[in-house]
C-alpha cells in the first residue's frame, strides 16, 4: 500500500532538491500569494472540464504547499496520515478510477486546486493526462493591473 507513495515521496524530494540547489522555489505555487487581489476578481462558474494535468500550476491557498514538491509529488513523510491518505487514494483510483471531481480556479488559462490535492498529486504520479474537475474562471481587471 505505502509502496507507491515511498516511490512518489523519494521522485518529489529528488525534485525539490534539485530546485532548491538552483535556487528556485521548490514548492506549488499559490494564487492567493500571486493575485493579491483574488477576492476582489469576477468569478465565472463554468461547470464540470476535462483539465489537462499540465495546465494545473499549483493551489489556490498556502495550507497544502509544502506537502507537495513543484509537480505535485508528495514530501511528507511515509509514517505521516497525509502518506496514509495518499496511499489510500491511489489504490483506489487503481481498483476504481477517480470518482469524485476537484474544483480549481482557472486564471490566465492555468489552474490553481482549491480541492483535490491529492487526486491531482496521484494522477499525475500515474502519468495520466487530464482530471475531471469543477472549474470557477477568474477574470482579471480591465484596467491592467493584476
Amino acid at each position: 500500500m505505502l509502496e507507491d507513495y515511498i516511490s512518489a515521496r523519494k521522485e518529489g524530494v529528488k525534485e525539490l532538491h534539485a530546485l532548491e540547489s538552483r535556487g528556485k522555489d521548490p514548492y506549488l505555487p499559490v494564487l492567493a500569494e500571486l493575485v493579491p487581489k483574488l477576492n476582489q476578481l469576477t468569478q465565472v462558474p463554468l461547470g464540470l472540464v476535462q483539465i489537462a494535468l499540465d495546465q494545473i500550476a499549483g493551489t489556490a491557498t498556502k495550507g497544502r504547499t509544502t506537502a507537495f514538491s513543484r509537480s505535485f509529488l508528495p514530501l511528507l513523510e511515509a509514517d505521516s496520515e497525509f502518506a496514509n491518505k495518499w496511499a489510500t487514494l491511489y489504490d483506489g483510483i487503481i481498483e476504481d478510477g477517480l470518482r469524485q471531481p476537484i474544483v480549481a480556479l482557472e486564471y490566465y488559462n492555468r489552474f490553481y486546486i482549491v480541492e483535490g490535492n491529492k487526486r491531482v498529486s496521484v494522477m499525475k504520479f500515474l502519468d495520466a493526462v487530464a482530471i475531471e474537475g469543477e472549474v470557477i474562471r477568474l477574470i482579471p481587471p480591465d484596467d491592467g493591473s493584476d
